[in-house]
């Protein structure tokens, strides 16, 4: 899977049926907010936001920041994974 990272604070994969994407923004230098995914409906259930996410928190750890999950899909890939919990701040 060719995720891209551009600096509009966005993760993507072009699907076959759009793109899929993961949006951020950092605040204060240290804590990356996680707002959104999408993922077309017609490619959900491949493992596409998961993918997303992976690459995201592997951002946050190469760059030393704490996550703060304001997307649902989020919250819900960090309980099924719960090694990523250490990044999770509320603030």
């Amino acid at each position: 899977m060719d995720i891209q990272h551009n600096k509009e604070e966005r993760f993507y994969v072009k699907t076959a049926h759009g793109e899929a994407e993961l949006l951020y923004d950092v605040k204060d230098g240290k804590v990356m907010r996680i707002y959104h995914t999408f993922t077309p409906e017609e490619d959900r259930g491949k493992g596409i936001a998961e993918n997303l996410a992976e690459e995201a928190f592997k951002f946050a750890e190469k760059n030393g920041f704490k996550v703060r999950p304001d997307c649902p899909y989020i919250t819900h890939f960090v309980e099924k994974n719960p090694k990523f919990q250490r990044f999770i701040t509320k603030r």
